[in-house]
């Protein structure tokens, strides 16, 4: 990557870390660009150079955490659900906590559902709108999100090992 394309790079990366700071401290929906450019140290030419506004920002967020998703996705052999895979969506939240608390403590957290939603619809392929098995994708995304916020908010006590293998018990309905 060339030094401007990098330089530019940062510029992003770092307006998207000032939105984080504001979550749970304020809407996102109410964060200025003026109070984003301040809290990032970049010039506000920087910001509209890269974003036409806040709600830009919070898309790019949303396509950088799915890029990096489904980059470190791990094969599975024809089993979107396996414990290799349910760990390894353990393991990259938790990587970035920050990140999708910020989303779930700015009351952005039907982006990050759709996000988790999207996720799983790429695993699975397409499938026809009249199909009964895509109830069982929005199933499994909503049961996921709702234990991975559970187990962020915890402080993330259990491993994503353990995670996964209690999530794959609660999935097959064993004790």
């Amino acid at each position: 990557m060339d030094k401007r394309k990098l330089a530019n790079q940062q510029v992003k990366d770092r307006l998207l870390a000032a939105l984080i700071d504001f979550a749970g401290r304020k809407d996102w929906s109410k964060v200025t660009v003026t109070e984003l450019v301040e809290q990032a140290g970049v010039a506000r030419a920087s910001f509209y150079r890269n974003f036409s506004s806040v709600e830009d920002l919070v898309d790019y967020g949303i396509r950088q955490v799915t890029q990096r998703y489904h980059e470190g996705m791990p094969t599975t052999d024809g089993n979107p659900r396996s414990r290799e895979r349910i760990e390894y969506q353990f393991r990259f939240y938790q990587e970035h906590a920050s990140l999708v608390l910020g989303f779930h403590r700015a009351k952005a957290s039907t982006s990050l559902l759709d996000l988790v939603t999207d996720c799983e619809i790429t695993s699975h392929g397409d499938m026809s709108a009249s199909s009964p098995e895509r109830y069982q994708l929005y199933f499994y995304a909503g049961a996921f999100y709702n234990v991975l916020i559970c187990w962020l908010e915890s402080g993330m006590k259990e491993s994503p090992a353990a995670m996964a293998d209690e999530f794959a018990r609660m999935l097959h309905g064993t004790r």
